[in-house]
Formats: structure tokens, sequence, C-alpha cells
């Protein structure tokens, strides 16, 4: 009994993280397509260059949390 709760745990806790890293992707991209939007060639406000530079911070945070729930 022990053996199938391990196993029924393990699986929970898989689905768990593949959840977890399909809602880290998106995220990821929906970071990716709001950079694109404030990359485009023109003047850009001190905040559009802050807001920039958080995107580019949390999106390698990201990545880094989706490399590690992966290897």
């Amino acid at each position: 009994m022990e053996a199938r709760m391990s196993k029924s745990t393990a699986r929970r806790d898989d689905l768990f993280e593949e959840a977890s890293l399909e809602q880290l992707k998106s995220e990821h991209q929906n970071l990716e397509h709001r950079l694109r939007m404030l990359s485009r060639p023109r003047s850009k406000s001190p905040e559009e260059l802050a807001e920039m530079q958080r995107i580019k911070k949390k999106k390698l945070a990201i990545k880094d949390k989706m490399m590690s729930m992966q290897g």
C-alpha cells in the first residue's frame, strides 16, 4: 500500500510540475510579446525602459525555473 501511495504522490507531483511548467512557458511567452511591443522603433519613456528591464529580468528568472524543473 505504501508503494502505491508513493507512486500516486510522485504522479501527482509530476502533474503539478507539468502544469506549473506550462504556466511558466505561457508567462514567458506573454512577457516576450510585451517586450517585442516595447522594442518597436520609437522613443521610449523612462517608464517603458524600466518596464523592459523588469521584463527581461523576469523572463530570465522564469527560464531558469523552467530549466531547473526540466532537469
